[in-house]
């Protein structure tokens, strides 16, 4: 520097793609916080080190780095080299862009039996449903602990999902319904049934039993954006769930196994406060977008966010990366679709395509916007 700055000046860090798009604040104190701009002497050439993570959805080839000093609402005047709007362009680093994971396909098979609600998981339905496969980082896609996984049944009154989690700590204090859980350790469904990316239901269970469940006309909007007089989280489904907890709950320091949650959701349900919404019970082949997710808060540590489809950004709301369930029967295929009979007492027999047969797997389709 030529003179040292006057009293209030501080450092700006900021990232941005090509023609001023993708803008992140990425400010951070000079040096680690040791050598702050009021310390700065005429003359000095001072190094920093700064990291940050762009975030997993970053669309550029590029990114620019500015930095510059602020103090209240003007910016210190860049007299000479490559600047923008009181910022130096410090450098343009090449990006390698990856495409984002596909969105997750589940088959849900129809179960001949309703289902008990004890958090078992015994029944022979139960065994012979496939495994969503492991929940995922929620940031990256990636494969991420603790190892949870979940599956679905359905039959012409509910929705059965049940997660199996794995958790050497499992605890959960909040009693009360509609309780901030995923303040502490939760299971999470989402469902966007008719998949418009509006009008959604958002239901949770904790290790205690304790159920949050709301309903959002639109983009993490509640039900007191319907109506004044109403809550946000007033809206109450029939939910059952039941909890099965391996180890014992709310003493943190022994060590757990893990903890499992079964739910029956009523069908019409889905649909929240929609008066139209989807039909229930759906036909063999109909198509529903959710997500599921988990969050985890072991003793002493930071809390652990898992996903099915990772929204790929902070934000379990990301209605575009939920995932689709298709409704198959007990065998995990569509039945075969029959013509009327043809004129002169022909009858064909048309066969529909399978959606995929579920023996085990789950079969994943291409991308097509909590």
């Amino acid at each position: 520097m030529k003179s040292a700055p006057s009293e209030g000046w501080r450092l700006f860090t900021h990232i941005g793609g090509p023609n001023k798009q993708g803008f992140i604040n990425v400010d951070h104190g000079p040096v680690s916080g040791k050598y702050p701009v009021s310390r700065w002497k005429a003359g000095d050439i001072i190094r920093d080190q700064h990291s940050f993570r762009l975030p997993p959805n970053w669309a550029f080839n590029t990114f620019n780095v500015y930095v510059g000093l602020w103090r209240g609402h003007e910016r210190m005047v860049i007299k000479s080299g490559p600047s923008d709007e009181g910022r130096v362009v410090a450098a343009t680093v090449p990006v390698q862009v990856k495409e984002p994971p596909a969105l997750k396909r589940y088959l849900v098979r129809k179960t001949p039996k309703p289902i008990k609600i004890d958090g078992k998981l015994d029944e022979a339905a139960w065994k012979a449903a496939p495994s969503s496969g492991m929940f995922v980082n929620t940031m990256t896609g990636e494969p991420a602990q603790p190892n949870t996984e979940a599956k679905l049944l359905w039959d012409n009154q509910n929705l059965y999902l049940a997660f199996e989690n794995a958790d050497t700590d499992v605890w959960g204090t909040l009693a009360e319904r509609d309780s901030k859980l995923w303040t502490q350790e939760m299971d999470e469904v989402m469902i966007d049934a008719n998949g418009d990316g509006k009008g959604y239901i958002e239901l949770q269970v904790a290790p205690n039993g304790t159920i949050f469940d709301t309903y959002l006309p639109t983009y993490r909007k509640y039900e007191d954006s319907l109506d004044p007089k109403r809550k946000p989280y007033d809206w109450n489904s029939k939910l059952k769930a039941a909890v099965k907890v391996d180890g014992t709950l709310n003493k943190r320091e022994d060590q757990d196994k893990g903890w499992t949650v079964e739910m029956a959701l009523p069908l019409a349900d889905v649909n929240g406060l929609d008066s139209k919404g989807v039909k229930v019970p759906p036909a063999f082949g109909d198509k529903w977008r959710l997500n599921m997710f988990r969050m985890d808060s072991p003793k002493d540590k930071p809390q652990v966010a898992l996903g099915w489809s990772a929204p790929m950004v902070g934000d379990f709301h990301k209605l575009d990366r939920f995932g689709e369930i298709v409704f198959v029967d007990e065998k995990g295929e569509l039945p075969a679709a029959k013509e009327s009979p043809a004129k002169g007492g022909n009858k064909n027999e048309a066969k529909m395509e399978p959606a995929g047969k579920a023996g085990g797997k789950t079969a994943e389709k291409k991308p097509a916007k909590n």
